[in-house]
C-alpha cells in the first residue's frame, strides 16, 4: 500500500507541475489532460517501486498430526475410538485448515502424508516431539495447525511457532486409569539381603479408587500392598522392602497395579532388573573411623545406589557393624572385604581381606588419614600444617572435577604424598611451595587404584554451600569411576535397569576393547530389533547382533532404542537381562498445551508485482499517447 501511495503522490504532483499553473480559461480543457499525465505517471513510478498488482492472498497453512500412541489410551473399544479419531482429525483439518496440501504427522519423527492417509493413520509413535513440525513450518513460511491430544514432550517450542498458527487439542472421553509410573530398585545387590522398592503411581483424568500393587522377583510375589485413591491427574508413591533370594544371577522385579474398573491394562506392568550377586558390591573397612569415614559413606551410598557394608575398628580386635554397630569378628570383616567387587581400606592400608575367588579383580581405594598431631611442649604451640587443594592434572577424573573451586575450600592434613601413575588432586603447603599428590591413582591389568592421603576432606562436606558440593564431586568421581572397574567381567551390559520403549538404551564397557559386539535375543520367539519394525519383522530371526563403540576413554555409549519385551544380552564375560517397557506416551499425564490460536496475525505468501504484468506497460504508453493528442487539439505543444 506505501508504494501505491507513493507512486499516486508521485502522478498527482507531475499532472500539478505540468497543467497546475495555466489560467482559469484553460484550466477546464486542461484538468483531462492533467488527469492522463496523473495516470500514466503513477503507473510507471508504482512499476519502479515494485508495487504489487493485487492483495496478497494468506498462507496455506502445514498440517501437523500427533500420532503418539497417547491418543489410544484408556479408550476402551480400540476400533470405534480409531475411527471416531479420524473424522475428528479430518473434520479439524477442513475446518482449520481449508485448501491445506501439505500434511505432515510427528511424534518420534516426522513424516509427510497427503490428505487421503488421514482414514489411516495409525497412532503408534513412542514420543510427541513438535519441534520438527515448527521448524519445518518457519522453513517454509506457513503458519501450523496442530492437531494432538494435549500431551506434548516439548510444549515450549510452540512458542517459535509462525504468527496465525492454531493448537486444536483432540481429546477423548476420559475413562477410570491407573499406571505405574515408575519404579525404582537397585541396579544391584548381593544374595540374601533386603532390598527397598518403590513404586510411583499415577491417575488419568478421572479419580481412582483403592487399588492394590504386587511386586514380584522372577515370578515370585511379594505381600499385596494397598494403594490409596487417587484424585486425577496425581500421583502416590508406595515402598516395600523385599529378602532377596539366593543364587547369583539377572532377576527380573515385575510390579503389577490392580484398579478396579481400569480401561487401560498396558500401563499397569511396569518391570526392572537387578543383578543379584553372591558378594558384596562395595564394602567399606575403617580401622581408624573419623568424620572422614561417615561423610564418605553418605557419598558411597548415593553415588552406587546399591547396598554398601561398612565395617569399623574401634579397638584392636574390637570390630562394629557401621549404622547399627553390631558386633562382628575380625575374620568375618576379611571374608566379606576379600569377596567385595569394590574395597575401601581407610586407615591401616596394611590390613588384608581374606582373599575370596576372583577377588584380584575387585577395584579398591586405599585410604591413609593423617597421622594425630605431636603434643606440645611447655613453651612451644603445637600447629597443624595446613594443605589446600591446588590443582586437578589430567586425569581420567578431570572432567568431573574441573569445576572444583580450589580457591576457597577448607585445609587438609595430608599423611605424604600419594602415589600412583595418575595424580588426581594435587595439594600445596599453606598455598606455597611445590604441589604435591593428594589423591593418585593407577590402572593395573584391569584393576583400578585410589590411593588417598590425609584428612580434613569432611571439612569440605561441613561448611556447606559449594565446599560441599566439590565433596561430593570429588568422592563422587572417585568411586564412580572405582565402580566401572569393579570385578564385572562382562564386556559391556546396560547401565540404566528401567528401560522405555521409545528411549535409547545406553551401554557400560567392562573392558578395555573399545567396539563390543553383544548379542541380543528377545524372549517370545519375536525379532531382537529396534521400534518401528515392518510388517516382516516376525520373519526376522529372533536375535540380533549389536556392535558397540566406545569413543576414546568414554566408558559409557547409546544404541538405538528397542521394541517392548524382555531381551537376554549376551556378550564376552557373562550374560545379563534388558526389560523394554512400554513407553511413557501410555502413562497419564496432564495436558501440557492448550487448544486456541498461539499469536495474533497471519501469514501472507508474496502478493504479485505489477512489473511481472504486461499490461500496466502498455496502459503507460496509451495514457501518454492520448495526452499527446489531447495537447494537440488545444494547441499545446
Amino acid at each position: 500500500m506505501i508504494r501505491w501511495i507513493l507512486a499516486l503522490a508521485l502522478g498527482v504532483a507531475a499532472a500539478w507541475l505540468a497543467y497546475g499553473r495555466v489560467g482559469a480559461l484553460a484550466r477546464a480543457r486542461t484538468i483531462l489532460l492533467g488527469a492522463l499525465r496523473a495516470l500514466a505517471v503513477t503507473l510507471l513510478a508504482a512499476i519502479l517501486f515494485g508495487a504489487p498488482s493485487a492483495p496478497p492472498r494468506p498462507a496455506v497453512p502445514l498440517v501437523a498430526i500427533d500420532v503418539s500412541a497417547s491418543s489410544r489410551r484408556a479408550v476402551g473399544d480400540e476400533n470405534s475410538a480409531v475411527n471416531a479419531w479420524h473424522a475428528r482429525l479430518a473434520a479439524a483439518a477442513k475446518r482449520d485448515a481449508p485448501g491445506a496440501d501439505a500434511f505432515v504427522v510427528i511424534g518420534d519423527s516426522i513424516r509427510d502424508i497427503r490428505a487421503a492417509d488421514i482414514a489411516s493413520l495409525r497412532s503408534d509413535d513412542e514420543a510427541s516431539r513438535v519441534r520438527v513440525a515448527v521448524d519445518r513450518a518457519a522453513s517454509l513460511g506457513r503458519p501450523l495447525v496442530l492437531l494432538t491430544d494435549g500431551e506434548v514432550d516439548d510444549p515450549e517450542s510452540l512458542a517459535e511457532a509462525p504468527s496465525g498458527s492454531i493448537v486444536r487439542v483432540l481429546a477423548n472421553t476420559p475413562r477410570t486409569d491407573g499406571a505405574i509410573a515408575d519404579l525404582a530398585v537397585p541396579t544391584t545387590a548381593t544374595a540374601g539381603d533386603t532390598i527397598s522398592v518403590a513404586a510411583t503411581i499415577v491417575a488419568g483424568t478421572i479419580a481412582t479408587p483403592d487399588a492394590q500393587l504386587r511386586v514380584l522377583i522372577d515370578g515370585i510375589a511379594s505381600v499385596p500392598l494397598s494403594v490409596p485413591a487417587l484424585a486425577p491427574l496425581t500421583s502416590t508413591r508406595v515402598t516395600t522392602t523385599i529378602a532377596l533370594p539366593r543364587g547369583a544371577r539377572s532377576a527380573i522385579v515385575r510390579s503389577v497395579l490392580l484398579v478396579p474398573g481400569d480401561a487401560e491394562p498396558r500401563n499397569d506392568t511396569l518391570s526392572s532388573t537387578i543383578d543379584i550377586g553372591d558378594r558384596p558390591s562395595a564394602v567399606f573397612v575403617s580401622t581408624a573411623p573419623d568424620l572422614d569415614v561417615r561423610e564418605a559413606l553418605v557419598v558411597l551410598r548415593g553415588a552406587l545406589n546399591v547396598p554398601t557394608r561398612a565395617f569399623l575398628r574401634l579397638a584392636p580386635g574390637v570390630w562394629r557393624v557401621e549404622g547399627s554397630l553390631s558386633p562382628i569378628s575380625e575374620d568375618d570383616v576379611k571374608t566379606q572385604a576379600g569377596a567385595a567387587g569394590m574395597l575401601i581400606v581407610h586407615g591401616d592400608t596394611a590390613w588384608r581381606p581374606r582373599m575370596a575367588a576372583r577377588s584380584a579383580t575387585a577395584a579398591k581405594a586405599l585410604w591413609v588419614p593423617a597421622p594425630p598431631t605431636a603434643m606440645a611442649r611447655a613453651g612451644e604451640v603445637a600447629r597443624t600444617p595446613e594443605w589446600y587443594a591446588s590443582g586437578v592434572p589430567a586425569s581420567p577424573l578431570a572432567a568431573a572435577l574441573a569445576g572444583l573451586p580450589l580457591d576457597s575450600l577448607p585445609p587438609l592434613t595430608l599423611a605424604g604424598p600419594a602415589r600412583g601413575s595418575m595424580t588426581v588432586l594435587t595439594a600445596q603447603l599453606g598455598k606455597r611451595g611445590e604441589p604435591v599428590a593428594a589423591i593418585a591413582a593407577r590402572s593395573d591389568n584391569g584393576v583400578r587404584t585410589i590411593v588417598v592421603s590425609g584428612s580434613g576432606y569432611a571439612g569440605w562436606a561441613l561448611r556447606g554451600g559449594r565446599s560441599a558440593e566439590a565433596f561430593s564431586a570429588l568422592w563422587g568421581a572417585i568411586f564412580d569411576w572405582l565402580a566401572a572397574g569393579r570385578g564385572d567381567v562382562r564386556a559391556a551390559r546396560p547401565i540404566a535397569s528401567l528401560i522405555r520403549a521409545g528411549d535409547p538404551v545406553a551401554w557400560r564397557r567392562g573392558g578395555a576393547d573399545s567396539i563390543v559386539t553383544v548379542r541380543l535375543s528377545r524372549r517370545g520367539g519375536k525379532t531382537a530389533g529396534s521400534t518401528g519394525g515392518g510388517p516382516d519383522a516376525g520373519s526376522r530371526p529372533n536375535s540380533d547382533s549389536l556392535t558397540l563403540r566406545f569413543t576414546g576413554s568414554s566408558f559409557e555409549t547409546t544404541s538405538p532404542a528397542l521394541a517392548v519385551g524382555v531381551y537376554d544380552v549376551q556378550a564376552d564375560g557373562g550374560a545379563s537381562v534388558l526389560v523394554v517397557n512400554a513407553s511413557r506416551e501410555w502413562v497419564p499425564r496432564a495436558p501440557t498445551v492448550r487448544d486456541g490460536v498461539l499469536s495474533r496475525g497471519a501469514l501472507s505468501s508474496d502478493a504479485p508485482k505489477l512489473a511481472d504484468a504486461g499490461w500496466p506497460f502498455v496502459l503507460a504508453l496509451l495514457l501518454l499517447c492520448a495526452e499527446w493528442i489531447g495537447r494537440r487539439a488545444v494547441g499545446y505543444r
